[in-house]
């Protein structure tokens, strides 16, 4: 793996140690279990421990990783029990923001889905799954963003977040005929909230969140139990993953 680039200084540190880290962690270059030594992390940004200290402690209250007493801060890792429960406020937060985007739809918000389904299909034909990863989290954000509700769109945001990197290594795993499946229960969920029945949307939306979950038990092995790592190495691409 590459190391991480060092960090400007004239940029807030503790903010830009927490983008790169988050983005590592969820692209896979820190697997469950690697410890987040923060030493390592330091030497390699060129920064000092504690804007890292900082950052790690934002990823902890994100819950992308644990803090174990006199051990250290390691990515966090699955279990089963936990998917379940995050795919459970999931639904339910995702459902609600159906209660505030639905009323709010209009040709452009269509317009706007219907493309992204169709780059989405365009991406699984080539074989993708990179953009298709980072369509279906443009998709969802656009349904966020037609609530309106600040808040809310904070908090769903916020809880996919502690999955996306098992989501898209879900898709890394499933055969192209899988991939496409899943890129159709977009297409498939569009149609329904074209309709403008809130109850349908909100059934559909349990479903499609459901199967998320499916994909991710399929490979669940690879959330097996925790292996500690140290961090060394990490991808210099994570500069640019956020932003």
């Amino acid at each position: 793996m590459q190391r991480l680039e060092p960090i400007q200084q004239s940029q807030n540190l503790s903010d830009v140690v927490a983008i790169r880290l988050r983005s590592a962690i969820r692209a896979g270059h820190f697997q469950p279990g690697t410890h987040l030594v923060e030493q390592d992390i330091a030497e390699q940004f060129r920064v000092s421990r504690m804007p890292v200290r900082i950052a790690i402690q934002k990823l902890i209250d994100e819950g992308l990783v644990i803090k174990e007493p006199r051990r250290g801060a390691f990515v966090h890792s699955f279990s089963a029990k936990e998917l379940d429960e995050i795919t459970s406020i999931r639904i339910a937060l995702e459902v609600m923001v159906l209660e505030y985007a639905v009323p709010n739809w209009s040709d452009a918000i269509e317009s706007e889905l219907t493309s992204i389904v169709d780059q989405m299909f365009e991406a699984a034909s080539e074989d993708d799954r990179q953009t298709i990863f980072e369509l279906d989290v443009k998709f969802h954000s656009a349904l966020w963003e037609l609530s309106k509700h600040s808040i809310l769109i904070e908090v769903v945001a916020g809880l996919r977040s502690r999955i996306s990197r098992f989501l898209a290594e879900a898709n890394d795993r499933v055969s192209p005929d899988e991939l496409i499946k899943h890129v159709a229960t977009h297409r498939d969920l569009l149609a329904v909230l074209k309709q403008g029945d809130i109850t349908e949307a909100k059934a559909a939306m349990t479903e499609h969140i459901w199967s998320s979950r499916e994909r991710i038990l399929a490979n669940y092995a690879y959330l097996g139990p925790r292996e500690t790592r140290r961090t060394e190495n990490a991808l210099s691409s994570s500069a640019t993953d956020e932003s």
